[in-house]
């Protein structure tokens, strides 16, 4: 049997759009603190001032283990954040959660753009930008899949994804074009840049709706009311939608109440949900991208690569587009075949990659160098379109209703500490192994084809509380697409079941 119709697109009110936006655009502060990270580490100017002089070289370079205190600490803010922004989210809401984060991040820009020559200074401030964007990592997914219409989850989930490579885009583009500045303010100038994120934030958070699955999890249903025309328009039957939530969150009611942290792991149902969740993020970040993002330009200069900062603008233009691609068709092709596809691609190009530069970068020819860098830019591009966005929706959309907030935050830390791992160990066995670290990541690879055909089932065009449904039956994955679903997903049908609900209570 088909699924219900996807809801539609055109009427819906101009809000939405700007929840599309502005409601994620906290997430650009992390992409572009990442951006610019990967840039300076190739910066003359930057290690220069933090870096060490190599007597054999006479080169000024950052040491195998300030790269790793430099991109591990970071990580280490974004798992705190993403911990300790769980339980603000769930009691004061996802804006006032948006409201706190762009205060922690200014005043680690702050703290970061005085650092003159301590490289202790510029690390605290760097931990806290991260940790705001830990922070936003626990809300941005599940505020934009409770704002979406069914038929815009995929889009509006992604965007969390978009504006990492936004944020990183104007970073590595700013690094570039102040490079030949004779100073310091060759690199500062991009620490203070970052300050428009959280001051965009601000800017559009007194416009933005709250959640009306929050406002109904916390009985304000008037409110919930008023927030769902505002981002439906105004002919939508609100009341008949709100009743149906209500009745949902009261039928869940004695799950809610043991929703703890544990329940996530030890509930059969819900550790089903925490896997799909959380194994997405760390397959997703295993294949790769925490070394593409954070060493890239490193990796580059090792293989001969000579435009270095150039080619990370590049990267951070293809990471664009590849979102946008992904934003415009998410919601058609969906997910679970695309994640078991992309997945061997990407295993292909990581694994040609460590072939050709296995022998180090004195037995490459340009044709190699070149080589190498196309199958960098491919996988990039892959990834982008395809496990970078798919990861923070399925993040969005598998958690439970009655803990998705645990479910977003353990999803979030599964992605950062494979980071924080991988960022740690990286510097150190590239510097062993050279480009053969490709090979590892390329059997990665093969590992999430099996996890994603095993595990994750195809969700496109189903309601929050179809899912629910269906994880309660224990449908398998490879029969999520064709299953026949008791909850409406039709919004004429929920309006008529809901009136009936009202009616007899």
């Amino acid at each position: 049997m088909t699924q219900e119709p996807s809801d539609p697109i055109r009427g819906l009110p101009w809000l939405i759009w700007v929840v599309v936006i502005f409601g994620s655009i906290s997430s650009a502060g992390f992409g572009f603190d990442q951006g610019w990270w990967s840039a300076l580490m190739s910066s003359t100017q930057f290690v220069s001032n933090y870096g060490q002089l190599d007597p054999v070289t006479d080169t000024w370079a950052l040491t195998s283990n300030q790269q790793s205190l430099g991109t591990g600490l970071g990580y280490v803010g974004v798992i705190v954040g993403v911990f300790g922004g769980s339980p603000v989210n769930e009691r004061l809401g996802r804006k006032n959660t948006l409201w706190i984060q762009s205060f922690i991040v200014t005043i680690g820009i702050i703290i970061e753009s005085t650092a003159e020559k301590s490289y202790a200074q510029f690390l605290v401030g760097k931990l806290l930008v991260y940790l705001g964007g830990g922070m936003a990592t626990s809300v941005i997914p599940a505020y934009q899949g409770e704002c979406a219409p069914k038929s815009m989850r995929g889009l509006m989930a992604g965007t969390y994804n978009a504006f990492l490579m936004v944020g990183g885009f104007f970073a590595t583009l700013i690094v570039y074009l102040c490079q030949h500045i004779p100073s310091n303010w060759s690199w500062r100038v991009v620490v203070v840049a970052q300050i428009a994120i959280p001051a965009a934030s601000w800017a559009s958070l007194p416009f933005l709706p709250e959640s009306p699955y929050w406002l109904v999890s916390r009985g304000r249903l008037d409110e919930a009311v008023v927030s769902l025309r505002r981002l439906r328009g105004v002919s939508f039957p609100a009341e008949a939608e709100v009743a149906n939530m209500q009745q949902l969150l009261e039928e869940q009611q004695e799950r809610r109440a043991t929703a703890t942290w544990s329940a996530c792991v030890t509930d059969s149902v819900a550790r089903r949900r925490t896997i799909i969740a959380v194994g997405s993020q760390i397959f997703s970040q295993a294949q790769g991208i925490s070394f593409v993002a954070n060493y890239q330009a490193v990796f580059l200069q090792e293989i001969g690569f000579k435009e270095v900062l150039l080619m990370s603008v590049v990267v951070f233009v293809i990471g664009i587009a590849a979102n946008l691609i992904f934003m415009a068709t998410a919601d058609r092709l969906g997910r679970r075949n695309v994640l078991i596809y992309s997945a061997a691609l990407m295993g292909a190009f990581m694994i040609t990659i460590g072939g050709l530069t296995a022998n180090g970068a004195e037995h490459m020819s340009y044709q190699m160098q070149v080589a190498a860098v196309v199958m960098l830019m491919l996988w990039f591009f892959t990834f982008q379109y395809t496990w970078g966005p798919i990861a923070w929706v399925l993040s969005s959309e598998i958690p439970p209703i009655q803990m998705r907030e645990k479910s977003v935050a353990l999803s979030g830390m599964g992605a950062y500490i494979t980071g924080l791992i991988i960022v740690f160990v990286n510097p150190f066995t590239q510097a062993d192994i050279g480009g053969r670290v490709a090979f590892i990541y390329g059997a990665l690879s093969v590992l999430s084809v099996l996890f994603a055909w095993f595990y994750v089932p195809e969700v496109k065009n189903r309601s929050l509380e179809q899912i629910d449904e269906m994880f309660l039956d224990k449908v398998s994955a490879r029969a999520f697409q064709s299953h026949v679903c008791r909850t409406p997903g039709d919004i004429t049908i929920a309006k008529r079941e809901a009136e009936e609900f009202v009616e007899n209570a």
